[in-house]
């Protein structure tokens, strides 16, 4: 059953006789928007928001402007088009299968294990670079741009970057190098939405004027309608002829562009100042409605210029909502966030445009004077904190772990030789969720922060823990921490009960006879407990310690538990490489079995990926098994 637009579609559109290039670039962007909404719907996952706002100047790009040759795409002479804001992959992708770079039923493996990666990956053919994390892109474009000069190339390098992108700082390094190098061949493509994940871009920090920043940078600037193609080849084509400087073109652009709900002027107002479709997906009717409105503007043009075209079939079952689970974390440490705050007056929490995502909505509700939102600029909001720190506060430092911990581990590190006071909380650790791939999966963090003197690291199992571990870090620990957050909702709750909370000792979860299983978080306690209770069926009894405390393990605590078992497991959702089975082997002395993550990430369903790497409960039960000669 045919779900999105194929190739074939895209060129009868393209030789119809009776259609000028603008109509026929108008119809391409809607059959483009349907086959990204879909691509987003199949995978469940997905920013639908930022691929919309991107869909006209792809297709202007990619179905007129550039030199491509889908069946060579690493032609030398190519041009080159560099998406750094890489969550609006789904655009991106399904423009590249319109133009036959990878058959277009590849779509539905989005976010799927060896499937389309969550944020656009050279994995994928027609894909330039890897994306993710913001700010890289202009740099990257940079390179090519030189390589062509450097080889006598003539070619067009295009990046497209997001409006809240340019508060990332290494965005304003490439700018300024750009036009030093005089690189005429550079096309920076601003995707000026005015809204940046939630909230609008000048609520969150004002990168604006941008024009007037870029000219005094030595830029070429052009401003122009995002959505209207006609205007678009226009200014295309006129900074073409400008030579000595690189160029921008500011393209305003309306996110969500295409499904009236979703567009933000109104979804902003329905969702009092919030935007509500960044990453969120419209379930049941709302599917519906967004798929007629879209489909209805192509069968209009379809049929008016008689182009024969077998519609792609509208399919609700794609669109029905997943049962929700359980609670995670990140819910937990929302209410402990507002509960500690009333308590401790000092307490500033620090945010880069994570505000939703890291559950810290609430507290900027409730304590607005004591919420500091400081963009996409990690570096930045870290040595904020220092300064804070410095000067009597006690900052509480937010974003995803895979972003805090390398991105800001120098500035880190400043701020704990210093012997500042502040809590770093790296959300979205671990492996889970999957689907947005290696660049969102915090599994170096450990690895990245562990040898810092007087940093403590710890890892909360359930909420009951998580209260218990950020009380101590607040009020009675003196010096800088680091709270590793899972957000993963896990298969079974960790049974914590109420227990005693010591630094450096870990919690026994389960008793057992014939080996010894150490771990930290809820993802890999759920898997070992799920197993244990499947080796128990082969008359196998696993001990199960709970330890949070990452790089402040008591050693005779940990000798005493461990000194009646031959077989010593350590769980890793992390990297095999740089965390906690590496200090547990120093402090025993002996080998001990790690459970881990070998590789890069990679994108999929929570459960394929956990069985990907052998982290799931069925391969912790045969290796265990193997390791005990069972």
């Amino acid at each position: 059953m045919k779900i999105f637009f194929e190739k074939s579609d895209f060129d009868e559109v393209k030789k119809c006789r009776t259609m000028k290039l603008e109509e026929k670039l108008s119809v391409i962007a809607d059959m483009i928007r349907l086959n990204a909404l879909n691509t987003i719907i199949c995978a469940k996952s997905g920013h639908i928001g930022a691929s919309f706002s991107a869909v006209e100047i792809l297709t202007v790009l990619y179905h007129s402007e550039m030199k491509i040759d889908p069946s060579n795409p690493k032609n030398a002479e190519r041009d080159v088009f560099i998406l750094s804001k890489g969550h609006a992959a789904a655009a991106l992708y399904s423009t590249l299968a319109s133009c036959g770079f990878f058959p277009t039923e590849r779509l539905a493996t989005f976010r799927r294990l060896n499937g389309l990666e969550g944020h656009a990956e050279i994995s994928a053919p027609g894909v330039e670079t890897n994306t993710g994390s913001l700010g890289m892109g202009i740099s990257k474009a940079k390179g090519f741009a030189l390589s062509a000069k450097l080889d006598g190339v003539k070619k067009s390098v295009y990046v497209l970057v997001g409006d809240g992108e340019l508060q990332e700082g290494q965005n304003w390094e490439a700018v300024l190098s750009a036009s030093h190098w005089k690189l005429d061949n550079l096309y920076l493509l601003i995707d000026r939405n005015y809204v940046q994940t939630d909230m609008p871009v000048e609520r969150v920090v004002d990168i604006s004027p941008i024009r007037e920043k870029l000219k005094s940078f030595r830029w070429h600037v052009e401003v122009t309608n995002g959505h209207d193609i006609g205007k678009i080849l226009r200014v295309l084509k006129k900074i073409r002829k400008i030579r000595g400087k690189p160029k921008a073109i500011i393209l305003n652009t309306i996110k969500g562009k295409g499904v009236s709900f979703m567009e933000h002027p109104v979804a902003l107002k329905s969702g009092k100042g919030f935007y509500k479709w960044h990453d969120k997906l419209p379930f049941g009717e709302e599917y519906r409605k967004a798929w007629e409105e879209i489909a209805t503007r192509i069968k209009k043009k379809l049929a008016r210029h008689k182009i024969p075209i077998a519609f792609p079939v509208f399919r609700p079952d794609l669109a029905e909502k997943p049962p929700k689970t359980g609670e995670s974390l990140v819910e937990a440490f929302s209410q402990i966030l507002v509960d500690v705050g009333g308590k401790k007056k000092e307490l500033i929490v620090l945010d880069a445009d994570l505000a939703e995502s890291c559950g810290l909505r609430e507290f900027q509700i409730t304590f607005p004077e004591r919420f500091v939102e400081v963009g996409i600029a990690e570096q930045d909001m870290v040595s904020i904190a220092g300064g804070l720190a410095l000067a009597g506060k006690l900052p509480i430092v937010n974003t995803y772990a895979a972003f805090l911990t390398s991105r800001a581990n120098e500035q880190i590190f400043n701020n704990c030789s210093e012997g500042s006071k502040i809590i770093y909380v790296g959300h979205l650790a671990g492996i889970l969720p999957a689907k947005p791939g290696k660049s969102h999966q915090g599994i170096r963090d450990i690895a990245l922060l562990r040898n810092i003197p007087n940093l403590l690291l710890s890892a909360p199992s359930c909420k009951e823990e998580l209260r218990r571990i950020f009380e101590f870090l607040v009020f009675d620990y003196d010096g800088p921490s680091y709270l590793r957050l899972e957000h993963n909702i896990p298969r079974l709750q960790i049974p914590w009960k109420e227990q005693k909370l010591e630094l450096g000792k870990g919690i026994k979860l389960a008793d057992g006879k014939d080996a010894v299983m150490i771990g930290y978080g809820p993802t890999m306690l759920s898997e070992a407990l799920i197993a244990r209770q499947m080796l128990e069926k082969d008359g196998i009894k696993i001990k199960i310690i709970d330890l949070p405390w990452l790089n402040r393990i008591d050693e005779e605590w940990l000798l005493r538990e461990t000194e009646d078992f031959e077989t010593v497991i350590c769980l890793e959702n992390h990297s095999t490489k740089g965390g906690i089975s590496e200090e547990l082997n120093r402090i025993l002395g002996r080998r001990i079995y790690t459970i881990g993550i070998e590789g890069y990430g990679k994108s999929g369903e929570n459960g394929e990926i956990l069985a990907y790497f052998g982290l799931d409960a069925e391969s912790i039960k045969q290796k265990v098994k193997k390791w005990l000669g069972k």
